[in-house]
């Protein structure tokens, strides 16, 4: 068995050819990472893009193809006052606790 997947390098699609032998040791060197023990400690904080990514958000892609986290979400979440801004320097953190929060209180649309 093999596989095909496409790469992007510098934004040129590189096809690549997968055998059992490469698959193999994908699987491998992932079930190491998914089972090699964490440090245990998450911040209390995320960057506004982490927190769009958490609240899953979206993704808009660039012209060169890079997928990027739609952020609106949580601008707007922001300005509203909904979540509480925290900056560190340049970097605008929200509170991982404030995030939980709103997603409990949110009221839910059935789908």
């Amino acid at each position: 068995m093999s596989v095909e997947i496409v790469l992007r390098l510098n934004g040129v699609p590189v096809p690549v050819t997968v055998d059992d032998v490469g698959l193999g040791a994908i699987a491998a060197a992932l079930a190491d990472r998914v089972s090699a023990p964490t440090s245990g400690l998450t911040s209390p904080y995320m960057t506004i893009e982490e927190a769009a990514e958490y609240l899953r958000c979206g993704y808009d892609e660039d012209e060169d193809g890079t997928r990027r986290v739609k952020r609106q979400r949580v601008d707007d979440l922001l300005s509203q006052r909904r979540l509480t801004r925290i900056k560190d320097g340049s970097r605008t953190l929200v509170s991982r606790t404030e995030v939980e929060e709103h997603l409990r209180r949110e009221p839910r649309t059935p789908t």
